[in-house]
């Protein structure tokens, strides 16, 4: 399989026969085998019937139905389990994402030698409000997956990467946090943007507001480094201002009673507490990723090359000699 294109279904009951069409047409010009996944992450019968009607009227066209719903996320890696092709392409069911940009995203991938390429619309259309907030999110994956770009929803994935991201068990799983971590050859391409009429995004602000806090709490580790730093500067700057007091008590600038030794007291134990904090976000830190299942190592490739070159493979022995005379 060529291509495997993957939607995640949420409100598609008047898009996805218009998309599923423009897929196909698009695909079958570029004379590639390919297959549709239309995951149904909706729980509603109307569009499960929607669905399973595209399947039967083409073969190349897949249904999954979700229990309930999901996730945008959470659905597509689903449909990464269901994909065979060598590439995935991901997109929205809206037709904001024209199905005709498929090859700009191929042809950048063969370019640029990319695992992941990025569909970035040339013209952004929608409320000015979403575009602020989305811009606004984007700031914490653009510095997580270190790139200099906005992520989108269309994406170009190669099959070995998407297989690798499929096996993820996260129940909040963030993908484009993901692919980063299994692969670095990712890039972007300017596409065509589309605004349907009639369009309205499922993404409310409560839900950009909640796609903000995993981002930030999920999948970064500023706020416990933040922690660790403060923590370790302000434990120096109580340290130092308790020297300050002693030598005001030695030299005599300090005249009541008592007052040095409990500015002391208060600045040696907040110094501690401080310190104490910064150290434990160090290490909460790194438990924050081993839960997170960030990869150890993904192999790209392994070469054939014998480790002998020229030598045969060792026969095993017949029969084992005794040792020692012992049988």
């Amino acid at each position: 399989m060529d291509i495997s294109v993957v939607v995640p279904c949420f409100r598609g009951e008047t898009s996805l026969p218009e998309l599923c069409a423009r897929l196909i047409r698009a695909l079958e010009a570029r004379q590639a085998s390919f297959e549709i996944i239309l995951v149904d992450d909706s729980a509603r019968p109307t569009l499960w019937a929607l669905i399973d009607g595209l399947a039967q009227s083409d073969g190349r066209i897949v249904g999954v139905q979700l229990m309930r719903n999901f996730g945008q996320h959470n659905a597509t890696v689903c449909g990464f389990r269901h994909a065979r092709g060598r590439w995935v392409v991901t997109l929205d069911e809206d037709l904001q994402n024209p199905p005709e940009e498929i090859g700009a995203l191929l042809a950048r991938a063969e370019q640029a030698d990319a695992d992941v390429v990025y569909g970035l619309p040339r013209l952004r259309q929608g409320p000015g409000w979403r575009s602020l907030a989305s811009r606004l999110i984007m700031v914490i994956p653009r510095k997580v997956m270190r790139v200099a770009f906005d992520i989108s929803a269309f994406r170009l994935i190669s099959g070995s990467v998407a297989a690798e991201v499929a096996r993820s068990e996260r129940h909040d799983i963030i993908l484009d946090i993901y692919l980063s971590w299994v692969t670095d050859r990712i890039t972007a391409t300017e596409v065509r943007h589309e605004h349907p009429e009639g369009l309205r995004s499922s993404y409310t602000l409560s839900r950009l507001v909640t796609v903000f806090f995993n981002l930030l709490f999920n999948y970064a580790t500023f706020p416990l480094r933040l922690a660790s730093i403060g923590g370790l500067l302000l434990s120096l700057l109580s340290a130092i201002a308790g020297g300050g007091v002693l030598i005001s008590h030695m030299t005599g600038t300090i005249t009541v009673p008592g007052w040095a030794s409990l500015a002391l007291a208060v600045l040696f134990s907040s110094g501690v507490t401080l310190l104490g904090v910064g150290i434990l976000s160090e290490y909460v830190a790194r438990i924050f990723l081993q839960i997170n299942q960030k990869p150890q190592a993904v192999v790209r490739q392994v070469t054939s090359t014998p480790r002998l070159s020229g030598a045969e493979p060792r026969a095993e022995p017949a029969q084992q000699e005794p040792l020692h005379g012992h049988r």
